[in-house]
């Protein structure tokens, strides 16, 4: 069972292309969507969740604690446009603890999000496991996205999903180059056309 992880605006138009292919959903809710983000903070409340787990991780001065609760959707979305698409609800605690090298003094902080997934039946550490991935790619791809391309901070309402391809196929040329400062390869390639014809993938007739 094929589940794709996703972030950003949720959309159902999205969900039912997903599920049309034969492939699942799991997405992060964000703020933007505060209706729905506060019918899952209600919902979680009162709801008996289905399954559970924790993992601890361990880097350099940073411990984290994950401790992820699923809940069946079943009567959550009744009669609402969501119901034909969300089945499990992840209501997932994260406390990040740092240590400051320079003072010693540790640091904590905690926040909880949700995710939602047209899926059911995979085990919590399953789901854990797929968000985990998932931010994996978010700090690799995405956060560069925004920071190098001001993605989230982009204004474009009319297919902004041509825009976010062109964005990919960007960072996926300069990363195939080699490229650490994606920041930094953008403003060498806008100053200087032959940076960019030398750019992997790009040929001068």
């Amino acid at each position: 069972m094929p589940v794709h992880p996703r972030r950003g605006t949720l959309s159902k138009k999205l969900f039912e292309r997903v599920i049309a292919s034969g492939n699942h959903l799991l997405t992060q809710v964000k703020d933007n969507q505060p209706r729905l983000r506060r019918s899952l903070e209600l919902g979680a409340a009162g709801r008996k969740p289905s399954g559970f787990a924790k993992s601890d991780t361990k880097g350099r001065n940073r411990w984290e604690t994950r401790e992820l609760t699923v809940f069946p959707a079943k009567a959550w979305f009744r009669h609402t446009p969501w119901e034909p698409f969300i089945k499990t609800v992840l209501r997932l605690q994260r406390t990040v603890c740092r240590r400051d090298p320079a003072t010693g003094l540790f640091r904590q902080t905690s926040e909880v999000v949700f995710w939602v997934s047209s899926a059911h039946g995979p085990t919590p550490e399953q789901w854990n496991e797929w968000i985990r991935g998932h931010w994996r790619i978010e700090n690799g791809s995405h956060y560069v996205r925004d920071t190098a391309f001001a993605e989230d901070a982009s204004r474009i309402r009319k297919n902004p999903d041509i825009v976010a391809r062109l964005r990919s196929f960007a960072y996926n040329l300069l990363r195939a180059d080699g490229c650490d400062n994606i920041k930094n390869a953008r403003w060498r390639a806008a100053i200087d056309i032959d940076t960019l014809f030398k750019t992997a993938g790009f040929y001068k007739n």
